[in-house]
């Protein structure tokens, strides 16, 4: 079975209320979607390209999937050629994800098996986190009360890189029966970021994702020799290649892939053998995404035994989520449905899938 055409469009996303990390305040969400049709079925695919993290942008992702098309189009279904001849440019891995995304949903409907059981089938479900943005300790508590009350168990709280106000906001929930996971974004240097992380350990913190700059893995093993509680690696892996670079040297307690970093499933699950080999645990994160490629996100999540952590919310915070079907999240399990491919109906734009 051959590709016969690739479409590709813009699929702008707003926010429900504006979303702050340590690099940066986002609104809203400038994405691609992308079909891949052969003869019977077609893929989907979506990219979220986030310029402060990947280096990517909508318009960049646009001309490069145009620009790729005319390689792809006319070949065999056969994912190893495909990915060698996406990865034969360099960047754009948001527009590699998309394009990747939509070959794996492709294979999985002609092949009538979901993407999950076509990798490795390991789950059928897995508990998510909720994210809180930097906020002030009242509005933090505030926000995770709401989503205790809406069933989550595991919460992650962004901090900016100041101790005093990022101490107050972890305070602030620490009387609550939840499991608490922390992300910096890059936001400490080294030395700030262990001083930080004495003032919290009395409390039931999980994890510290990403505390210092992504170029300093001197600095993330710094922390980590210094730290009782175990430090993930964000934007210090994109690929593979940076995978294996932070166990080599030993920096990283566990790695946090996300779909749009790595340019889609397949360079997703060379990190996943990377890490089980080394000894190390996974988390699969994201952008700011719709349910299209949070729902890729999810079969890759399922799929495999060493992907322990789960942080797959971005959609929850869109306001419209035109998405039908795929993964479902209740009281904080995340769950897909038994259809082949993807298994996304279709969207709210007219569009049967």
């Amino acid at each position: 079975m051959k590709i016969e055409r690739i479409d590709v469009r813009r699929y702008d996303l707003s926010l429900k209320e504006p979303f702050r990390i340590a690099l940066g305040t986002m609104t809203s969400s400038s994405n691609i979607l992308v079909k891949i049709f052969s003869e019977e079925h077609f893929g989907i695919g979506e990219g979220s390209p986030t310029l402060m993290i990947t280096g990517d942008n909508q318009e960049g992702c646009l001309s490069f999937i145009e620009s790729i098309s005319p390689l792809l189009i006319g070949e065999e279904l056969n994912l190893e050629v495909l990915y060698e001849k996406i990865n034969s440019f360099r960047g754009m891995p948001a527009a590699k994800a998309a394009l990747d995304i939509a070959l794996y949903d492709l294979i999985g409907k002609q092949q009538s098996k979901p993407v999950y059981k076509l990798l490795g089938g390991y789950r059928e479900k897995i508990e998510t986190d909720i994210t809180i943005g930097i906020d002030t300790p009242e509005e933090v508590r505030k926000k995770a009360l709401e989503a205790i009350s809406r069933g989550y168990r595991i919460l992650k709280i962004k901090v900016e890189g100041d101790v005093e106000r990022d101490f107050k906001r972890i305070e602030a929930i620490s009387d609550l029966e939840v499991r608490i996971r922390i992300d910096a974004n890059q936001g400490f240097t080294p030395k700030t970021a262990v001083r930080f992380i004495r003032r919290v350990r009395e409390f039931d913190v999980e994890f510290i994702e990403q505390p210092v700059p992504y170029w300093d893995i001197d600095g993330l093993r710094y922390v980590k020799e210094r730290s009782d509680i175990p430090i993930i690696a964000d934007e210090s892996v994109h690929s593979a290649r940076d995978a294996l670079n932070v166990v080599k040297c030993d920096a990283v307690d566990g790695i946090n892939i996300k779909l749009m970093k790595c340019g889609g499933i397949s360079d997703a699950v060379r990190i996943v053998h990377i890490a089980e080999s080394a000894g190390i645990p996974c988390m699969v994160g994201c952008m700011l995404e719709s349910r299209i490629s949070l729902t890729a996100a999810a079969h890759l999540a399922l799929a495999f035994k060493n992907i322990k952590y789960v942080d797959l919310d971005s959609h929850l915070f869109l306001k419209e989520d035109p998405v039908v079907g795929g993964m479902e999240i209740v009281e904080g399990m995340m769950t897909l449905p038994e259809k082949p491919g993807l298994g996304i109906a279709e969207l709210n734009m007219g569009e049967k899938h």
